[in-house]
């Protein structure tokens, strides 16, 4: 990405991102949620201590994970890997948010959990343009210009199917949750605020839809291949509808037992963070030789 793009694509996420907050102002609610009527649960023994697993072990390790590939990855060139540093370090930004809202609001705060999904949203939307990118360059170094082609038809067939994709999210139910409980005597709050549930079911999917057919118009006025805002586009939108249905899916499956919800999505992140570090160990021999990627591999293995 060259300077601009990189500063016009910045700019176009923080003024997305400020969208909601700005919603929350105007309509004069509160930031954080009403918690003193949630009712009380008690919760089992096997479910504190996963809590406890997930909040004091997993998080903390993924996050110093994610550190250390990003550490890596700075001064990289290659496009797919300054998009996966971004991604990274949206990642770790939001994650930072969610540690704040678990050990100091307790789960409370609308707008650390909204930077925490913001961050998630983003971090999908940059390992897709990743894997795009990547792609090109599998094509060019292979001296294949046909998988541009390729790579257009697909891309004019699979766009309009992802838009439609965006009505599931839009046309579920909202599923609202909370409750207050105990772990370890800690006072802890179980919350899927209206606010959470609309920003993901509705405000995600319909920035979506419009990313997405904003793309495909994008793709018929271009003769062969994929243009950077395109794959920007399509990217950003597959972020969205990402996220949107990964926290549909947990929150269906885990809506009257919210330990499991936060387990889970806490688990997977780990993975997730653990899948990248491991791939680019294995490709390595790509990464370009900076100070501080010397300090994280012997000179023999770069």
């Amino acid at each position: 990405m060259t300077r601009l793009q990189t500063i016009l694509l910045l700019t176009i996420i923080l003024l997305v991102g400020l969208i909601p907050i700005t919603i929350y102002l105007m309509e004069g609610n509160s930031l954080t949620g009403d918690i003193a009527s949630l009712p009380t649960r008690e919760t089992p023994r096997h479910e504190q201590a996963a809590q406890a697993l997930a909040g004091l072990v997993v998080k903390p390790t993924y996050m110093m994970l994610c550190l250390a590939v990003i550490i890596a990855l700075i001064g990289q060139t290659r496009p797919a890997l300054v998009a996966l540093m971004w991604g990274q370090i949206a990642f770790l930004i939001g994650e930072i948010f969610c540690a704040i809202n678990f050990y100091i609001y307790r789960h409370e705060s609308l707008v650390s959990e909204y930077l925490h999904s913001f961050g998630m949203a983003l971090v999908f939307g940059f390992t897709v343009f990743a894997l795009l990118e990547w792609f090109d360059l599998f094509a060019n170094v292979r001296r294949k210009p046909f998988l541009a082609k390729e790579m257009k038809a697909f891309a004019l067939f699979a766009t309009p199917a992802l838009a439609i994709l965006t009505f599931i999210p839009l046309l579920a139910p909202l599923q609202t949750s909370a409750y207050t409980t105990s772990i370890f005597n800690f006072t802890y709050s179980y919350t899927r605020f209206e606010a959470y549930e609309i920003y993901e079911r509705r405000i995600l999917p319909i920035s979506a839809f419009v990313l997405f057919s904003t793309a495909f118009f994008s793709l018929l006025n271009r003769q062969n291949g994929i243009s950077f805002l395109t794959k920007a586009l399509l990217s950003a939108g597959l972020g969205a509808l990402g996220f949107s249905f990964f926290r549909i899916a947990l929150n269906a499956i885990f809506v009257d037992n919210l330990v499991w919800f936060e387990f889970w999505e806490e688990t997977t992140e780990l993975m997730y963070v653990g899948a990248t570090a491991f791939a680019l160990w294995r490709f390595r021999f790509l990464l370009k030789k900076t100070p501080l990627l010397s300090m994280f591999l012997a000179e023999k293995n770069i």
